[in-house]
C-alpha cells in the first residue's frame, strides 16, 4: 500500500512532466511563429513579396491528396517514336 509521501512524490513528478511538455510545446510553437515572421521580414527587406502557396484537397485521392496549384505553363509537342525492347540477357 503506497504511503501518502510516495503518492505526493508521484503527483509532483506527474505535474512536472506535464508542465515540461506544455513548455516544450509552447516553445516550439513560438519558435515557428518567430521563424515565419523573420522570413516575411527578410523577403520584404529584399524587395520581394512573400510567396503564399495555396494547397487544394483532391477528394479523388486517398487520404485527401494534397496537391499544389501550379501554373499550367507552356505546352510542348513531342514526336512519338517506338522504343524496341532489347532481347533478354542471360546473366552468368
Amino acid at each position: 500500500m503506497p504511503t501518502i509521501l510516495s503518492r505526493l512524490i508521484a503527483l509532483v513528478f506527474r505535474v512536472a512532466a506535464v508542465a515540461i511538455g506544455v513548455l516544450i510545446t509552447v516553445g516550439l510553437l513560438l519558435l515557428g511563429v518567430v521563424l515565419m515572421a523573420a522570413l516575411v521580414v527578410w523577403s520584404v527587406l529584399r524587395g520581394r513579396r512573400p510567396q503564399i502557396r495555396r494547397f487544394r484537397i483532391d477528394p479523388r485521392q486517398p487520404f485527401g491528396g494534397f496537391t499544389r496549384r501550379e501554373p499550367a505553363g507552356e505546352v510542348v509537342d513531342v514526336e512519338v517514336r517506338e522504343v524496341r525492347t532489347p532481347p533478354p540477357r542471360l546473366d552468368p
